[in-house]
């Protein structure tokens, strides 16, 4: 899964390095991962300005002068690269090239990447939004049985958080992962609050001074405690890990198991 710091990085390096391009010609080397044909595509974006390029989620959203919007959700096993003038793309899946040279394509051997011509947007808060207030997630988790990592996770509940994340986030806020969310008291739901915006923000700070297109997704020495190469937290605690519902979970003993 592509983290948010990532996708906040990346957006901001194509925004700057785009932004005010024609787009002049479009590569897609599989049709099923669009949401319409490519001819349509094409009639909607070709010779088209780039205006604006910024994360939604967990996605990357391109709109152009004609306010049309391109939005890129990527697999694990996707990357972007920039290729500069006079470079093949090579084997992207999706290869956008622009004027002065410059394409940005992404590169996915599994083409399980989608792209979504003018996607309908949702109501559903992004995880740094001014949506995503303390109230929404006080409502959140009072409602709900589910563990509490899941809860941060669901996309349809709150958007942009990620695997690797979620586990940052909780053993800040010293809650385990494996805690029903309804049964965390309302103080610690707010120090939660307060740590998601923390961790997340300073994450994002710390992925702009490292060179974000030579690694993918994560950068795992930004990671305390997801991170498969360390064994103890910066406290002390034994890193553990456990699976919830398919999805890793790293965690220690440090943090408190509400049940």
């Amino acid at each position: 899964m592509f983290e948010l710091p990532y996708l906040e990085s990346c957006a901001e390096i194509f925004e700057k390095r785009f932004k005010n391009r024609v787009l002049q010609k479009i590569d897609l080397r599989y049709e099923k991962c669009l949401n319409v044909s490519k001819a349509e595509l094409i009639e909607n974006l070709m010779e088209h300005e780039l205006k604006k390029v910024w994360r939604e989620g967990l996605s990357l959203m391109f709109q152009f002068k004609n306010h049309a919007e391109l939005e890129m959700s990527l697999s694990p096993a996707a990357e972007f690269r920039i290729i500069e003038q006079n470079q093949e793309a090579g084997s992207g899946l999706l290869s956008l090239y622009f004027s002065g040279g410059a394409i940005l394509s992404v590169k996915d051997t599994r083409k399980l990447s989608t792209f979504r011509l003018n996607p309908i947007h949702t109501a559903v808060p992004d995880v740094l939004s001014k949506a995503m207030t303390i109230n929404y997630l006080i409502d959140l988790f009072s409602n709900s049985e589910e563990q509490v990592k899941h809860i941060l996770m669901d996309q349809n509940l709150i958007r942009g958080m990620g695997e690797a994340y979620a586990d940052e986030i909780l053993w800040y806020a010293g809650i385990s992962p494996f805690s029903i969310a309804s049964k965390i008291p309302t103080d610690k739901v707010k120090g939660l609050f307060k740590t998601t915006k923390y961790v997340l923000l300073d994450a994002i700070k710390q992925t702009r001074k490292i060179n974000t297109l030579e690694f993918n997704q994560t950068h795992a020495d930004l990671l305390m405690i997801h991170h498969t190469g360390k064994k103890k937290s910066p406290t002390g605690g034994v890193i553990k890990m456990n699976v919830i519902s398919g999805t890793k979970a790293y965690y220690t003993d440090e943090q408190r198991l509400y049940v």
